[in-house]
């Protein structure tokens, strides 16, 4: 910037984080918003160039039997094509990868595979996958927020909070929904409350929404029916409800890794996994058309009470082909999602939910039909109950089906039948459908906020002390003598330049300290430990902390960014966790201020 007024402004910002930080999130909403949208027209678009129609669902029992085999095989060729030679195969994608990203990369999403991930989940939507696409559109919010965030080379705490206001975008984009975005973020993604955060991500949720309205109109993710709850008595049925829904969520999340295993296994091809899902999925399609693409046309028609169930043209009893539906849509969104298409499952949740909650609200209705309301109610229901359970979210999903009913009656049913499917899913284990992928592989996600702070503090605010020196071709006396009088408990060892060759500790001298007959044979070359775990002056607090976790050692040396064998200082153990300790509490108190 070459204008004075314009370095000033630049300058201004930068030193009120606030103000900049609400600055960029109008403009995260904006790309997020759009980049929503453009993802949203894209699956219409290869939609189009199959079936005619922007969406499967319009054209289920009027569009050629062949298109359901040759759809989704072609998707899954490209979809395979570009996962193995576009993206790293095996990394982990969409959503949990931005989970990834968060925990060990400080939210640096590169370019590349944001867009090979979009292009790919464009494909497999547009080419019938049964899956959704709400994770694909979150995963595109936190990357372009990302690359804003390293254009601006942000550092780690303030990338999380650009990283949150791509995510509550996104679904407030997607479901036209801000306050359930902004939750979202903050339940699911990043875990932290505060105002410094929570409000950027809420402006920018806000922004998104307002795109996307301007758009396409000011409608719901879904036709939602109206919500009527005659008597109290029915909240029985509806706690009973969410055991269901929390049942059938820890059941899709103890198979994913299941399937997701035998396709490693049975088909090792990366380019043909998901040609043979797609195949399966065709497949079964042919018997039951709803199973293709998103099912939001299916999800609509359940909740308000208008779909007409039949098989290969003739009208059949709803409650067995529910029945059915729920089997088959569950087995080609695990095909999907383990065959490599990778679309995310919030989507097949939410019909999963819908379609349980139909049938649960069908049976229930027929058993005590002066207890229990409409089925379309039940469904309503158990798509929040469902979506809470499989993705640990019961908060923000209360309030996405509030903002989509805007009936106040259905939140004592929806947050009894949310907490209870939650609570029953967790008794089964505390993955969601984003972490059980990161926990197999060892990704700890749960104090990914601990991390982005420790990570900002460097090596610096640590004290280090003086470490004595001898060189290599000291004599035992010489080394003995330093050590005992320095009384630091190490000496390092040094070549000509003043560079360290190794480090003597207690352990190195114990078998010749009190032996003097080697003190003039020995050197201290001789005796040096080499393979000494050093620490860079431009690490940070996290850095330190990762190599102790790892070694027995009390000490090791801080080192020059340019030359690991400069060493600066002496670090100890002591010193590193004591001051862990007293930041701990300041950051604890800073916390709490804020809230």
């Amino acid at each position: 910037m070459t204008n004075p007024l314009m370095q000033r402004l630049w300058q201004w910002l930068q030193h009120h984080d606030a103000f900049y930080l609400s600055v960029l999130a109008v403009v995260v909403g904006i790309l997020a918003g759009y980049g929503a949208l453009g993802f949203r027209f894209g699956i219409g678009w290869i939609s189009t160039f199959w079936v005619g129609a922007s969406s499967w669902s319009v054209v289920l029992y009027s569009a050629p039997w062949y298109l359901f085999l040759l759809a989704p095989l072609c998707g899954g060729l490209l979809v395979g094509l570009i996962n193995t030679y576009w993206l790293t195969p095996g990394a982990i994608k969409i959503v949990p990868g931005v989970m990834e990203a968060l925990a060990l990369y400080g939210g640096k999403i590169k370019a590349r595979r944001a867009a090979g991930e979009t292009l790919s989940n464009m494909v497999a939507l547009g080419s019938g996958a049964s899956m959704g696409r709400e994770a694909p559109t979150v995963a595109l919010g936190a990357a372009l927020a990302s690359l804003l965030g390293q254009w601006l080379r942000f550092d780690e705490q303030h990338m999380r909070v650009l990283l949150g206001c791509g995510i509550a975008a996104a679904i407030a984009a997607s479901f036209n929904a801000p306050i359930a975005g902004s939750l979202f973020a903050l339940e699911v993604i990043l875990t932290d409350y505060t105002i410094a955060t929570f409000s950027p991500i809420v402006l920018s949720a806000v922004i998104a929404t307002v795109i996307t309205r301007a758009e396409v109109g000011n409608y719901p993710a879904f036709q939602v029916p109206v919500f009527v709850m005659d008597s109290f008595a029915q909240i029985p049925s509806y706690l009973l409800l969410g055991v269901v829904c929390g049942l059938q969520a820890a059941l899709l999340i103890y198979l994913l890794p299941k399937v997701r295993g035998a396709f490693e296994q049975h088909v090792p091809n990366t380019v043909i996994r998901p040609v043979v899902a797609g195949l399966m999925l065709g497949l079964l399609a042919l018997l039951v058309p709803e199973l293709m693409s998103m099912g939001y046309g299916t999800v609509s028609k359940l909740l308000n009470e208008q779909f007409t169930p039949s098989l290969f043209g003739v009208v059949v009893p709803l409650i067995p082909f529910l029945m059915l539906v729920l089997c088959l849509k569950m087995t080609t969104s695990l095909l999907c999602a383990g065959g490599g298409f990778g679309t995310g499952l919030i989507g097949p949740s939410l019909f999963l939910g819908t379609a349980v909650g139909a049938l649960f609200g069908l049976v229930a209705h027929a058993i005590a039909p002066g207890l229990t309301g409409s089925y379309g109610s039940y469904a309503l229901i158990g798509a929040g109950a469902m979506m809470a359970a499989a993705l640990q979210a019961p908060v923000s999903t209360i309030l996405m089906l509030f903002e989509l009913s805007g009936e106040y009656q259905i939140m004592v049913p929806l947050m009894t039948a949310c907490v209870v499917a939650t609570l029953v899913k967790t008794a089964f284990g505390a993955d969601s459908v984003f972490t059980e992928i990161l926990n197999s592989r060892g990704i700890e996600t749960r104090w990914g906020l601990e991390r982005a702070w420790l990570r900002s503090v460097p090596i610096a605010r640590i004290p280090w002390r003086s470490v004595p020196a001898v060189h290599e071709s000291a004599r035992l006396d010489v080394l003995k003598r330093e050590y005992i009088t320095s009384g630091k408990g190490c000496v390092q060892v040094v070549d000509d330049d003043g560079l360290m060759v190794g480090i003597v500790t207690f352990n190195d001298l114990k078998e010749c300290l009190l032996d003097s007959t080697l003190d003039q044979v020995v050197v201290a070359g001789e005796v040096a430990n080499r393979r000494v775990k050093v620490v860079a002056e431009n690490a940070s607090l996290l850095d330190a902390i990762d190599v102790l976790d790892r070694e027995v050692f009390e000490q090791m040396p801080v080192v020059a960014a340019d030359n690991p064998r400069r060493v600066l200082g002496m670090l100890s153990r002591n010193a590193v966790f004591s001051t862990y300790h007293k930041l701990i509490v300041q950051h604890g108190e800073q916390v709490g201020e804020a809230r």
